[in-house]
């Protein structure tokens, strides 16, 4: 009897187990590289996405930064523009003045005349 209990422990698969076990196990492995690689490109994407997006906000820094510059020395010629213009407007005011005594009449030289 137990030499029939120890022939039933050692059974073998077919040739169609074997090769069923063979084809879900080269199954079972196909999918899992493919989840891997999926998981992989995933990552790299991800990372692909963020580089660029990096990118994008420092070019944008770069743009904002160039053209505040670019709007503040244009600030600063007016400005410049604007104070020779006010320094020249106050100079001809006291012009004005200066021109009104030199066009004056003399009266007493006309006073004068008229005598």
């Amino acid at each position: 009897m137990k030499r029939k209990v120890a022939k039933v422990g050692k059974l073998r698969l077919s040739p169609n187990e074997e090769t069923t076990l063979l084809k879900e196990e080269y199954e079972r492995r196909r999918k899992l590289r493919l989840q891997q690689v999926r998981e992989q490109q995933k990552y790299i994407a991800l990372q692909i996405r963020q580089k660029v997006k990096q990118r994008r906000e420092e070019q944008l820094r770069q743009l904002e930064e160039a053209l505040r510059a670019e709007w503040q020395k244009a600030q600063d010629e007016k400005m410049k523009a604007l104070e020779k213009l006010y320094l020249s407007s106050l100079r001809a005011i006291g012009e004005g003045h200066r021109q009104a005594k030199e066009n004056e009449p003399d009266l007493e030289a006309l006073a004068k005349q008229a005598e």
